[in-house]
């Protein structure tokens, strides 16, 4: 099984790339729900659902356009993003050809940009999902 370079992960509104990531980090949770009581014997007892999930994203990029930008320091403006698709590139390169992806809605949790002297302007962002998201493993 051959790898592949982490950046080809993009993040897409309504099937149009708004950013595409140079570095990715991708944080699933769930909450355990304990149950123990006092015929557990003091013995952790967890229910194998979680209570709640979420998937939290980050990511870095060269900034090219200003959507998140826009999104962020626009007051008057939700930071809820609809409808977004999360290309997370390909890992086995040597059978697949489509990318795995995330859809879902995601909330802009923070953003910043870095304007380094000599340097290409820079942008960072995390997201957090709000509601399900659906993942498509990666296909030849």
């Amino acid at each position: 099984m051959a790898g592949n370079i982490g950046r080809s992960a993009k993040i897409k509104k309504a099937a149009t790339v708004i950013a595409g990531i140079r570095d990715f980090t991708m944080s699933w949770g769930g909450a355990s729900i304990n149950i123990t009581s006092g015929e557990d014997s003091g013995v952790r007892l967890l229910l194998p659902d979680s209570g709640e999930e979420q998937l939290d994203i980050s990511g870095e990029g060269i900034m090219k356009e200003t959507t998140f930008m826009d999104i962020a320091l626009t007051t008057a403006t939700s930071k809820m993003l609809t409808d977004i698709t999360i290309d997370l590139g390909i890992i086995d390169t040597t059978t697949n050809s489509t990318p795995g992806t995330i859809t879902g809605d995601f909330r802009l949790s923070a953003t910043e940009i870095g304007n380094p002297y000599q340097e290409a302007i820079t942008f960072s962002l995390t997201l957090e999902s709000s509601g399900p998201w659906v993942y498509v493993a990666e296909t030849v």
